[in-house]
């Protein structure tokens, strides 16, 4: 059993998985939290699971890019939940997990993530054959630029990004372009925990001492080096 946290976003949340299947998933509250948010979400997740902390195998955490406070308290609980039941961290892509939340088979999906400062976070993927295959890596990008690095076809947009820019998008791409906004594109903890199960099996599970968010860029601006 997986338990994971996604913490990329104001609209926080914990899920337990397993075999691909999502057991229960709480929402925490909008707004500024602490890793003690999550410790009394935990709580009442495994009593809406009716499971216990000794089922669980490793803990997923939403690693990034997205808000550097809620990547950095997300993580630091993942952790605490780790050395306190001796168990792996998996880091999981949060990009990733937000468009894993959209299967359609030949689909491009595009998560927007609101970067602030004139920019996005954003990644191209496409569902093939039942998995979800990488076009692009993670970019913190200006978000009139976008358009222009997405293939032919339609594109579901999905992510917080979609409020502020997607008449953006409608205007640059047309009927292309699908745009799920509101509380059903933001990312979701169950899609971090499906998405973790798969990177724990593959032997992606991480030592929680060392692990680290993926914050993309600097919190002064400064680019940092894309993932893969």
């Amino acid at each position: 059993m997986i338990l994971a946290l996604e913490s990329a976003t104001p609209r926080g949340s914990v899920a337990l998985v397993s075999g691909g299947a999502v057991r229960a998933e709480v929402f925490l509250l909008p707004g500024p939290r602490a890793s003690g948010s999550y410790i009394t979400a935990v709580e009442a997740l495994f009593a809406a699971a009716g499971a216990a902390t000794g089922d669980v195998s490793a803990v997923a955490v939403s690693a990034g890019p997205g808000a550097f406070t809620g990547l950095r308290v997300g993580m630091s609980a993942a952790k605490g939940f780790c050395f306190g039941w001796g168990v792996p961290l998996v880091p999981v892509p949060t990009l990733l997990a937000l468009a894993h939340r959209f299967p359609g088979e030949g689909r491009i999906v595009c998560p927007v993530q609101d970067a602030r400062r004139g920019e996005v976070y954003a990644a191209l993927f496409r569902w093939n054959g039942g998995e979800l295959a990488r076009l692009s890596p993670d970019m913190a990008i200006a978000p009139a630029l976008l358009p222009g690095r997405i293939p032919d076809g339609d594109v579901l947009f999905c992510g917080d990004g979609v409020t502020p820019f997607g008449t953006l998008f409608r205007e640059a791409l047309g009927d292309r372009a699908v745009l799920v906004s509101g509380d059903e594109g933001l990312p979701r903890a169950s899609a971090v925990g499906i998405v973790g199960e798969r990177i724990f099996r593959d032997g992606g599970a991480e030592d929680p001492r060392t692990a680290v968010p993926f914050y993309l860029r600097s919190s002064g601006a400064e680019p940092l080096l894309p993932r893969p």
